[in-house]
This record gives C-alpha cells, structure tokens and sequence, in this order.
C-alpha cells in the first residue's frame, strides 16, 4: 500500500468513526471547528452535540480567553463594547485577524454575569442565556406571575462544564412582606427547564450584595461589605449556607466612624463602607478576596482550609500601593482613586497572579509577585464618553470574563 492509499485509508477510518473523529476535533482551535460545522450535517450534528463540548471543555479547559469590557454610560446609543483576546502563551493582547473573536451582545442588553463562556443578560424585563462564541441566546421564563412586581429577584448563573450537566440559576428574592420574613430561594436547570424551590427562607444582612454574585466549584458566593460578611449558595445541598470566615478588616489607616463612598470597582460601582471595598475574584484554582481603598492600595486574600480542624480563613497573599509602582506616573494625571480593578489571572506557569487595573485610556497588567507591570489594551482615542454620565463615572468599564465555549443552550 502505497502513502496516498494509506492516507485514504485512514481518513475513511476516520470518518466512519464519531468517537475518533471526535477526539480529534475537540483538540482543534475553535475557528477551525466552528468552520467545519459546514463540513456536512453529520459533522454539524457532531459539534453541536452537548457531548463534543463537554468533551472539548474536559480536554482543552475552561481557561481565561479575553476581556468584554462594558461602559458605564447613561444612554445606551453611546454605549460601545469593547473586547480584547488576551493570548496566554506570550501574555499579551492578541488582535490578529486570525483569532477568533465573539459575538458581543447588542447595546440594548445589559450584561449581569459571565461564567465559563456563558453570560447571564437583561433587557428591560427579560432575561437571558447568551453564548458570546456562539451568539446563541434563550430566554429565561420568569420564576414569578406576570403581576407580581413585590419579590425584588436577584440572579445569579452557575455553569462549570467539568462539574456538572447544563447551567443553573439561581434565584434569591424578599419574603412575602418585607426582608423581615427572609429571602426565598428558587433554582432554575437547564436540563429539567423548570424553576422549584429549594431550602427554607434564610436571613441576611440588609448590605448583602445579591446582584453580583460569583461562581466558584459548586458553590456561588455573595458578600457584604459593610457588615462584612459571606453567604454561598450550595448547588449539591441546593440551599444557602453560612459558612464563611468574615472579610478581613479594613486597614487601621482608614477612618473608622459611619461615612460611606463609592469606589469605581469590577462588577460596576459598589458601595464601600468607611472607604474600603471588596471583590471576591476566583483565580490559580482558590476563591481570592481583593480589599482596595478609596485611594491607591489594594490587598488580596486568599481562602485556605486548615487540613486538621476544616476552618477557613482569609490569608493576607499580597499587598500593593499603587504609589510605590511603575504605575505613579499614571497615577499623578488624576485624582485619589482613579483607577479601577477590572479582573485577577493567573500569570505565569507558578502560583502567580496579576491585576488588570484600568488607569485613564489604559487597561495594564500588574505582577502581584513583583509589582511590575505589562501594558494589555489602549482604548481607541475616537472613544467618546458619554456627556451625560455622572461624575466619576464616565469612561469606567465593568470587565466580563470570555471563555471559548460550545455550550448548547
């Protein structure tokens, strides 16, 4: 048999083999295998398979791709998304034509929630599963009667194709009077397609921030800033549990004494009692906690189980003021607090991670292991802000996690 024959061969081998042919498409880049949906029908049933992506997500992970970085802007006509692919290997941006880039959601839906390469969106009153590589987008049936406005719901998305089938959401929302009576909980799954209610009604703090909740191995987690406290959400238990060490407290610099401010953080503005903020960022494998102030120093924790007792705490892994960086000079442009955090990676092949911090037009990168720092994305000079924002607001993004995804909805 000659090497044309055996090259027949074996693709004839191939072809009549959806497992081998399989095995060997889930280890493709991603443009590739979207192109060979075209193939014919039997390949486009192949990838569209919920099997092939779980399959790929096992073999090529669920790793951080890029960044979707939404303004905050008052009027949506001003409103443009911007995305940037953030290559892993050289750990740079990468903007070549060749990458493949997703599909951003239009002006109109307001981004909630990304997890695992699905995003959770509103517009006006509905809501949505959006797969940005795909572009594929359900609507969510409304866990509640048409008529009745009195639950104040608060949504939350969990999709972790390693761990477990489909996506879920989750639902936490005010008791029949009042937050006296307690927040109710329902869970909505993908692969049943219906919401029930899970648990029985729990109490929390009134600064209990249940419009950002985060996803991390199994559990979604929310916190309070003022009271400084950690609810998570059990998907294996299916009910909230009140588990967690409180938040460090705020550095002994600080003022102590009632006074509030709002610092420009990821996940939008938040509300950060006595000048000082947290945000609960998952990254190297752990559930890490960032603390910033109203100024230039920041501190990231990071959640550790004592192998003998089973506690948790947050420990102290880094500590940076952002005076005492390369990154003064940007710093001296604008007033106290003009920076914003968007996300924390991994960096490097190490237990290592960075900071990408928005200063002015600039998104950087900054090595908490050395405090040095990688310029990742410039904003185009042409982007406008929008006139009517509110001070302090204009020109801030919120930052939502990309991951490449499959994911049938």
């Amino acid at each position: 048999m000659n090497q044309k024959e055996l090259i027949s061969s074996s693709v004839e081998v191939i072809e009549g083999c959806d497992g081998l042919l399989t095995e060997i498409l889930v280890r493709l880049p991603l443009r590739d295998v979207i192109t060979f949906k075209g193939v014919s029908k039997r390949w486009l049933s192949l990838i569209s398979d919920p099997y092939f992506s779980r399959r790929r997500a096992t073999v090529q992970g669920t790793r951080f791709s890029g960044l979707i970085l939404d303004p905050e802007v008052v009027n949506p006509q001003h409103r443009e998304l911007t995305f940037f692919y953030f290559n892993k290997k050289i750990r740079r941006p990468c903007r070549r034509r060749r990458i493949f880039c997703p599909k951003v959601p239009d002006n109109c839906s307001s981004m909630l929630q990304s997890c695992n390469g699905l995003m959770l969106l509103r517009r006006f009153s509905d809501m949505f599963i959006y797969n940005p590589t795909t572009g594929d987008k359900k609507p969510l049936l409304s866990p509640f009667p048409s008529f009745d406005e009195s639950a104040s719901p608060e949504y939350s998305l969990a999709f972790d194709p390693l761990r477990f089938l489909g996506y879920k959401l989750i639902c936490i929302f005010c008791g029949k009077s009042s937050k006296k009576d307690g927040y109710q909980t329902m869970i909505y799954s993908s692969e049943s397609g219906t919401w029930k209610h899970c648990g029985s009604s729990f109490s929390a703090p009134l600064d209990m921030d249940f419009a950002h909740g985060v996803y991390f191995k199994d559990s979604v987690y929310w916190i309070g800033n003022r009271s400084k406290t950690t609810l998570r959400f059990d998907l294996k238990t299916e009910c909230v549990k009140d588990d967690m060490p409180p938040l460090p407290p705020a550095p002994q610099y600080l003022k102590v004494g009632g006074s509030s401010y709002w610092v420009n953080v990821r996940r939008s503005l938040k509300l950060a009692y006595n000048g000082y903020g947290y945000i609960l960022a998952p990254a190297c494998g752990y559930m890490n906690l960032i603390g910033a102030d109203f100024e230039f120093c920041m501190r990231v924790f990071r959640l550790m189980e004592d192998n003998y007792s089973s506690s948790k705490s947050w420990v102290l892994m880094h500590s940076v003021d952002l005076r005492r960086t390369n990154l003064k000079r940007f710093l001296n442009t604008g007033p106290a607090g003009n920076y914003s955090i968007l996300h924390l990676i991994k960096d490097g092949e190490d237990d290592e991670m960075a900071l990408f911090v928005q200063i002015d037009r600039k998104v950087i990168a900054l090595r908490l292991k050395d405090h040095t720092r990688y310029d990742v994305f410039d904003f185009d000079l042409k982007l406008q802000k929008d006139p009517r924002s509110f001070t302090g607001v204009m020109g801030w993004y919120t930052a939502f996690e990309y991951v490449e995804s499959l994911a049938c909805l």
